[in-house]
C-alpha cells in the first residue's frame, strides 16, 4: 500500500511540474544576426539634386549619410555632397568644377553661400545657371529652417545671379524634376 501512495505522490508532483512549466512563460534569448551599432542608429537619408546626362533635367538622388556629419554645419555638408557629385553614372555634377564653398551661414531662413571665384569662371547660359541655383536650393531646403538661398562669390554679390532664390521662384521656373528612384516625372516638386 505504501508503494501505491508513493507512486501517486510522484505522479501528482510530475503532473504539477508539467502544469507549472506549461503555464510559465519561458524567456528565450534573441540574438540578432548583426548588432546595431551607434553609427547605424545615426544614419539619415538626404536628397541631392544633379543633372541627368541625357535629358539635362534636374534629378533627385538619395544618399544615406551619418547624421552626425550634419551637426556642425549642415549647409556646408550638403553643399560638399553636391560638390562631390552623384553616385549614379547617368547623372552629372551641376556645380562648376573647381568650385569651393568658402562658408555657408543662415540668417532668418536665408542660407548665404559664399562660393570661390571658380563658381563664376564657367560661363553658363541663364537656364543652366538657374538649374545650378535650383539644385542648391532644393538640396538645402530639405532642412526645415531654410526658406531661401543667397549666392555670393568671394563675399560679393554678382551680376547675373539672382540675389535670393525662394521656393516660389523655383515653382514658377522649373517644369520637371525626375525622381532617381523610379524615374517618374514629378512636376514642380520642391523638398
Amino acid at each position: 500500500m505504501q508503494k501505491w501512495i508513493i507512486l501517486i505522490i510522484i505522479c501528482v508532483i510530475v503532473i504539477l511540474g508539467i502544469v507549472i512549466v506549461l503555464n510559465t512563460d519561458i524567456e528565450t534569448d534573441y540574438t540578432p544576426e548583426t548588432e546595431i551599432g551607434d553609427i547605424d542608429l545615426r544614419k539619415t537619408i538626404v536628397t541631392l539634386y544633379f543633372k541627368d546626362k541625357d535629358s539635362g533635367e534636374l534629378v533627385k538622388e538619395s544618399k544615406l549619410i551619418d547624421s552626425k556629419e550634419l551637426l556642425k554645419n549642415p549647409y556646408e555638408e550638403l553643399l560638399k555632397l553636391l560638390l562631390d557629385g552623384p553616385e549614379n553614372s547617368n547623372y552629372q555634377k551641376i556645380i562648376p568644377e573647381g568650385t569651393e564653398v568658402l562658408n555657408a551661414t543662415i540668417n532668418n531662413g536665408c542660407v548665404e553661400i559664399n562660393f570661390s571665384k571658380s563658381f563664376q569662371d564657367v560661363n553658363l547660359e541663364k537656364t543652366e545657371l538657374d538649374k545650378v541655383l535650383y539644385s542648391i536650393y532644393n538640396t538645402l531646403s530639405q532642412l526645415t529652417e531654410v526658406t531661401s538661398i543667397k549666392v555670393l562669390i568671394d563675399g560679393n554679390e554678382v551680376d547675373g545671379i539672382s540675389n535670393i532664390i525662394t521656393k516660389e521662384g523655383i515653382e514658377n521656373n522649373i517644369d520637371n524634376t525626375k525622381d532617381s528612384t523610379n524615374n517618374n516625372v514629378i512636376s514642380n516638386e520642391v523638398i
